[in-house]
């Protein structure tokens, strides 16, 4: 039987457009009305919120709509894996902890470790029925999502922003806790019926993806990372969003920009790179003028910003500053949408300021069976990176040569 390819591709932010500018625009609208909405659903329990985090927590504070958007995180976790976490021994969870461990273990103790993790993580969400098992909200709930996020090996960052409002909930009584949690996930039930009717132009190809994935891939190791809910897609696009508009500012004030983007990026076959590898990265050595990277490096010469090329294991805490030191480097980094954010957490967690750009579709091995160059817009990578709105000339060669094109600029 001849075997069937995994070609669909979960999510494009071209939707039916020769490139991505539009869904930048329907973003921005989205964005601000998810603002508002959350404020006026979530904005007392996250006042409350941010009023005991200033006393307990030692992290540099985050804007009033990271946190607001934090809280919908939350409701969206406990909507989407509440059931899994509930329907999880804790025996299990701690056999999936101790392997998300072993993982970073180089050779065969890591790869089987990995493989041994997704094939019981997969196994926790084969059966549909536990998505609806009831996890009761409240601070052993909480823990218990926090607990399965964590012995996954795929949501460390996000459980770990997860503990400061479970930090915060042992402080409050019982009902409280339950009505805050209860409002989480109401925001969080509206936002996915809301987000793909105006954002699922872009996501049309996710439950398709999905359903090939679970039947073809039920051993591979990263089929939680990849088996995500359509809404998780629109939390990236607006959680990007949000995260650019809060730190855009201060970001334009750090002397020194640079640019993190994927492998993906690299020309295919990537076997004749000529990367120059460092402490920080890999640095393009222009050894291909139809390259991605390089077509991006020749625009940070002309913009002013470096690039380097990062692999999925890479360790963004070496763009901290040193303690006490103010933070020199403004960190752009580009992913798909459903990494995005919990590198955009792993980033903030260091105190380094970043803004988001999503890849305009998913292309790595983790995604397809064949590799496939991805692509990314040229109007926001440089709306993110220098302090204009449009720059001049893009937007019409963009329409020419496609969004991805970094020639484009």
């Amino acid at each position: 039987m001849e075997k069937k390819l995994l070609t669909v591709n979960p999510y494009s932010l071209c939707g039916d457009q020769e490139n991505s500018d539009q869904f930048y625009t329907d973003l921005e609208d989205f964005g601000e009305k998810t603002i508002a909405m959350l404020s006026e659903n979530l904005g007392k329990v996250t006042e409350e919120f941010m009023k005991h985090n200033a006393l307990t927590s030692l992290n540099k504070p985050a804007s009033r709509e990271e946190y607001l958007f934090e809280a919908l995180l939350i409701g969206s976790f406990w909507n989407i894996y509440g059931g899994y976490a509930r329907a999880t021994l804790d025996s299990t969870l701690d056999i999936m902890k101790q392997l998300a461990g072993l993982r970073r273990v180089k050779g065969i103790t890591g790869i089987t470790a990995d493989k041994t993790r997704g094939l019981l993580g997969i196994r926790l969400m084969k059966d549909p029925e536990h998505r609806d098992d009831f996890l009761t909200p409240g601070v052993n709930g909480f823990m218990k999502l926090i607990q399965w996020m964590e012995a996954t090996g795929e949501f460390q960052r996000e459980a770990l922003r997860f503990r400061e409002w479970l930090a915060f909930f042992k402080f409050q009584d019982k009902s409280f806790t339950f009505i805050s949690i209860c409002l989480m996930k109401n925001a969080a039930k509206r936002f996915s019926i809301e987000s793909e009717s105006v954002m699922g132009i872009y996501t049309t190809g996710a439950s398709n993806f999905n359903r090939q994935f679970s039947e073809k891939y039920q051993l591979r190791e990263d089929a939680i990372s990849v088996l995500r809910d359509r809404s998780e897609y629109h939390l990236g696009m607006v959680g990007a969003y949000i995260i650019n508009k809060s730190k855009r500012a201060e970001f334009l004030r750090t002397k020194e920009k640079v640019l993190l983007v994927p492998t993906c990026l690299k020309s295919y076959p990537q076997s004749g790179c000529k990367s120059i590898r460092d402490e920080k990265g890999e640095i393009c050595a222009g050894c291909n003028a139809g390259c991605g990277i390089n077509q991006l490096r020749l625009l940070g010469s002309r913009h002013h910003f470096d690039v380097r090329i990062l692999s999925h294991s890479s360790d963004l805490s070496i763009w901290a500053a040193r303690p006490g030191k103010e933070q020199p480097v403004g960190v752009a980094g580009v992913a798909c949408l459903t990494t995005l954010l919990s590198g955009g957490f792993e980033l903030s967690k260091h105190g380094i300021i970043s803004q988001c750009i999503p890849l305009d579709h998913s292309g790595c091995s983790h995604w397809t069976d064949k590799a496939r160059n991805t692509g990314l817009n040229i109007n926001e990578l440089l709306r993110r990176i220098i302090d204009i709105k449009t720059p001049t000339g893009i937007t019409e060669q963009n329409n020419k040569t496609g969004t991805g094109n970094p020639v484009a600029a």
